[in-house]
C-alpha cells in the first residue's frame, strides 16, 4: 500500500514538472524515464553528447533573447530550433530517422526519433561521434 502511494506521488510530481518545464517534458518524451544503460563504458565526451540529447539542451545562442536562428555545423541550414533540425532533417543524422508517423508537433517527433535512436545505442554513438549535436 505504502509503495503504491509513493509511486503515485512520484508520478504526480513528474506530471507537474513536465507541465511547467520544457526540458522536463522533453526528457519524459525522449526517454520515458528509462536510464541510459550503455553496454560498455563510454568516454566522457560520448556521455556528454548523449546526455545533452536526452535532456534536450538548447544551444547557448538559443538562450539569448535576440536569437533568431543558427547555422547547422553539419549542413549549413539556418535553424530556428537547432536540436529539432539535428534530429528531424539534418542529412548528418539521416540514419537515425525511420519513417515515423504519430505526433504532428516537431518537438514531439524529435523526441520520438531520439527515443527510438536510444534503443540502438551503438548506431546512435556512431552518429553523435561523427556529427555531434548542437551545443
Amino acid at each position: 500500500m505504502a509503495r503504491s502511494a509513493a509511486a503515485n506521488s512520484t508520478e504526480q510530481q513528474h506530471r507537474e514538472m513536465e507541465a511547467s518545464s520544457r526540458q522536463a517534458a522533453w526528457y519524459a518524451k525522449a526517454t520515458a524515464y528509462h536510464p541510459l544503460l550503455p553496454a560498455r563504458q563510454l568516454s566522457r565526451a560520448d556521455e556528454v553528447k548523449l546526455h545533452r540529447l536526452r535532456l534536450g539542451y538548447r544551444t547557448l545562442e538559443e538562450l539569448r533573447d535576440d536569437f533568431e536562428s543558427r547555422q547547422c555545423d553539419h549542413c549549413g541550414h539556418l535553424a530556428r530550433h537547432p536540436l529539432r533540425h539535428y534530429l528531424l532533417s539534418c542529412p548528418a543524422t539521416a540514419q537515425l530517422r525511420q519513417q515515423i508517423g504519430g505526433p504532428e508537433d516537431d518537438e514531439d517527433r524529435a523526441a520520438l526519433v531520439l527515443r527510438r535512436a536510444l534503443e540502438d545505442l551503438p548506431r546512435l554513438l556512431v552518429v553523435v561521434r561523427s556529427a555531434p549535436p548542437p551545443r
